[in-house]
């Protein structure tokens, strides 16, 4: 019988390590089967007690670099969005990237009058079937969750607004959403499943979560670019480039950057395999 390990995940506490987990992780991001297996054999073989999960991402990272980049950067994508920045402007950007690719017309910072207060709404979405509101909760660390103060919050501004629109005669609002790169307390989800409020976070709900609709969409974060150095992604979305897929139709802007020969040419192959560019 194989020996148990256990490791400490991003918040802190302790899980028994599931090489499952892992081979699943890699399968999304659709590593061929011979890499999956390369890559999990690798890890297995350093795995120590007490290893961070960080610490058995990087190594599952590196390994998969030399092996299929691509692939190395859908597996980062979680990393990817961290890397978008402190201030959490270019992650509600890209947010509202994903869901313009869905079909829907999409507002940013919008102004809104409530029944009690004005807000400033994080995103507006609306086709011709729905009309939803939202806020986008950025964390610069995977071990943060957004907690139930974070569902009250939110709920009591959408209906605020709610409450002024209906009063008004205005077109009622259809959905909440509180939206978050990372994920949720269980409180928080228990508030937001009782109260109607729409959450969406990594991995929850189980379907149509942050992942799937990045991978549905096919929109992937600069960020996620093995073929660039962090100063290079930096340089990109001060130029207001969040998305992988904008590198081919601002080669100029990358030029700029510094981004030239040989390193334009692995990012913009590194993008078209990724992105489809």
């Amino acid at each position: 019988m194989a020996k148990k390990i256990f490791i400490t995940k991003a918040d802190g506490e302790t899980e028994q390590f599931d090489i499952q987990k892992l081979i699943s992780s890699l399968e999304k991001a659709q590593g061929s089967k011979k890499t999956v297996q390369e890559v999990s054999r690798n890890v297995q073989g350093n795995l120590r007690p007490g290893m961070s999960t960080d610490q058995i991402y990087r190594k599952a990272f590196s390994a998969l670099k030399k092996l299929e980049r691509p692939v190395a950067a859908r597996y980062s994508m979680k990393r990817a969005i961290l890397d978008l920045g402190p201030s959490g402007f270019p992650f509600e950007d890209f947010v509202a990237e994903i869901f313009r690719a869905k079909g829907l017309s999409v507002e940013r910072g919008k102004i809104m009058q409530g029944s009690c207060a004005e807000h400033e709404v994080d995103i507006v979405a609306s086709s011709d079937k729905s009309f939803a509101v939202g806020e986008i909760k950025f964390h610069n660390d995977l071990g943060l969750k957004s907690d139930l103060k974070v569902a009250l919050y939110v709920h009591s501004r959408v209906e605020d607004l709610r409450k002024h629109r209906i009063r008004h005669g205005e077109r009622p609002i259809d959905e909440g959403w509180l939206i978050t790169n990372t994920s949720f307390t269980r409180a928080a989800i228990q508030y937001a499943q009782c109260a109607g409020l729409k959450t969406i976070g990594w991995t929850y709900p189980r379907y149509g979560n942050l992942q799937d609709l990045i991978e549905e969409t096919r929109l992937h974060p600069i960020t996620c670019l093995t073929s660039l150095t962090q100063g290079d992604k930096i340089a990109l979305m001060q130029k207001g480039i969040v998305l992988c897929k904008s590198i081919d139709e601002n080669q100029r802007a990358l030029s700029t950057a510094g981004i030239t020969g040989g390193k334009l040419i692995r990012a913009l192959d590194e993008g078209k395999k990724l992105c489809g560019i």
